[in-house]
């Protein structure tokens, strides 16, 4: 008889002792199930999960099962969607120290994302590269980016008084024209071909790729190592592809400004004083290093956007997409627009452009910010937080790995908050004249919550305002003529996606008067 049976027979007794104990052990209570569809064996709920505008039904939801819904994936993994401000503060605000975390989702380092600060898990890592970026978009910092800010704005209006029917492209190119001379102090020109089409290029990964159900290989992360020639893993060649381009976003606007920096050359950026705070610091070779490349994704977080969205592509994209919102707005609520020129004529007069010095007594155009804000908002399902220790709430017990899924297209429609939510209305944030101290303020829940809020709400605040104020007091927006000379029937159509983006829109934009002519082309 071998010497280790004694041994290895007192082992299973014990194992089997032990497990009877444990079976026999009270259970401790952990509190109601989540509220939700019946999850699927093996499966979950994982075909349960809309590919269409899946805001709208988790909003839906939320009227049979309340503002929480839960949805179980594959894995015994735990899915919370929050529909409520109430639901989102209790817990991503109020308990940021364990719901900062994001999940380690294979798709992040399959589509070169990994950088990516907002995608980055909590901890020193994130904090540091968040800290790069932050720092320079305060509130406190942000006066210093008000003359970029504002001769941007005036070069759109030029731009869009010669081409009008190329908006999305002028938009986009005025956007990253932006965020490129703020962060690397790179002044590009229309037809820029080296900048804005990497930033639009590179973002086409994260839109696709981080919608829920989009890619199976989320949920079975085995589909990895399954070659691109076998048929149906063609996602194979697009996350190669989606690699590239986000290397390329992070390594080369800063090369430049690195470049332009050591050479003296250019406008002053966020990067060219990281770069000189970095050479000043008297650090060793390889913690100057590591410090560059602290700053090199500081950077690339605000090109890549600015918004607490899997990257934050809250302030190119977060400002674009409001911008064209704004645009259909106006073009289908004439009497809006009406009202905001006429506080524009009257506060800033007919003889010069809106400043950010005219702010405070713009109380409409602040209303128009906020409502363009609330109306369309560009990443309607936030970014995915990871619960990061078991928790409960409202007598439900939350595993720790719960993913929570803040709705926030579904908390700014919703009906008892902003009555007649699909309706543009401004007038809801005034009161007498002035802007409401007590009606709900969007911007709060746009910018995402807790210790993830955006990094750029600031930035991206301050360029909503001046380039609405500064269009509507150049522009009348409107929408086409039919053929019997009667405005065509506009449909708000929004993409589905990680961000959304109005589609299938089309506008009439041309100057209010000879006046406002002069004043865009500055005579």
């Amino acid at each position: 008889m071998s010497p280790l049976l004694p041994i290895l027979t007192a082992l299973v007794v014990a194992a089997g002792v032990f497990g009877l104990f444990h079976f026999l052990l009270p259970k401790p209570k952990r509190g109601a199930p989540l509220p939700g569809p019946k999850p699927l064996p093996f499966f979950g709920n994982l075909f349960h999960i809309p590919r269409e505008l899946p805001w709208k039904v988790y909003r839906d939801w939320s009227l049979q099962y309340g503002d929480l819904v839960g949805l179980q994936l594959p894995g015994k993994q735990t899915l919370l969607i929050l529909n409520s401000v109430e639901a989102a503060a209790d817990l991503l605000d109020k308990r940021a120290a364990i719901y900062s975390d994001r999940p380690r989702s294979p798709i992040v380092d399959l589509i070169g994302w990994s950088w990516n600060t907002p995608l980055v898990p909590y901890g020193e890592e994130w904090r540091r590269t968040r800290r790069a970026s932050w720092q320079h978009f305060t509130s406190k910092a942000m006066p210093k980016h008000h003359p970029t800010l504002l001769q941007e704005s005036r070069r759109f209006l030029r731009l869009l008084h010669a081409e009008p029917d190329r908006l999305r492209e002028l938009l986009g190119f005025s956007f990253a024209a932006t965020t490129l001379k703020t962060m690397y102090g790179i002044d590009i020109a229309p037809g820029d071909q080296r900048f804005v089409p990497l930033l639009h290029a590179a973002l086409e990964g994260p839109t696709e790729a981080f919608m829920q159900g989009s890619f199976l290989v989320e949920h079975i992360p085995l589909l990895r190592f399954v070659p691109a020639w076998v048929p149906g893993a063609g996602f194979q060649k697009k996350f190669a592809r989606w690699r590239r381009l986000a290397a390329e976003l992070l390594e080369k606007p800063f090369a430049e400004a690195k470049r332009s920096w050591t050479s003296g050359e250019g406008y002053h950026s966020a990067s060219h004083e990281m770069l000189e705070a970095i050479s000043q610091a008297q650090l060793s070779p390889a913690a100057a290093a590591d410090e560059e490349r602290v700053a090199k994704i500081g950077a690339a977080n605000v090109y890549a956007a600015g918004s607490d969205t899997p990257l934050h592509v809250l302030n190119v994209r977060k400002t674009f997409s409001t911008l064209l919102s704004f645009f259909m707005a106006m073009a289908m609520h004439p009497e809006v627009q009406a009202k905001a020129q006429a506080e524009l004529d009257a506060v800033v007069g007919l003889d010069r452009l809106p400043e950010h010095s005219d702010r405070d007594a713009l109380p409409y155009i602040n209303a128009v910010v906020k409502e363009a804000l609330r109306w369309q908002n560009v990443v309607p399902l936030g970014v995915i937080h990871r619960l990061m220790a078991d928790d409960e709430y409202r007598g439900h017990f939350l595993p720790e790995g719960t993913l929570v899924l803040p709705n926030i297209w579904g908390m700014l429609h919703n009906p008892e908050v902003y009555p007649n939510p699909e309706v543009f209305e401004p007038e809801r944030y005034i009161k007498d004249g002035a802007l409401n101290p007590d009606s709900p303020n969007p911007s709060s829940v746009v910018f995402g919550f807790g210790r993830r809020i955006c990094l750029g709400k600031n930035l991206a605040d301050a360029s909503l305002f001046i380039n609405v104020a500064s269009i509507l007091h150049t522009f009348n927006i409107s929408v086409p003529l039919d053929d019997d000379g009667q405005p065509q029937k506009v449909d708000v159509k929004m993409s589905t996606g990680f961000l959304s983006y109005p589609s299938g829109f089309t506008c009439v934009i041309k100057p209010r008067s000879q006046t406002a002519e002069a004043l865009i082309l500055g005579q």
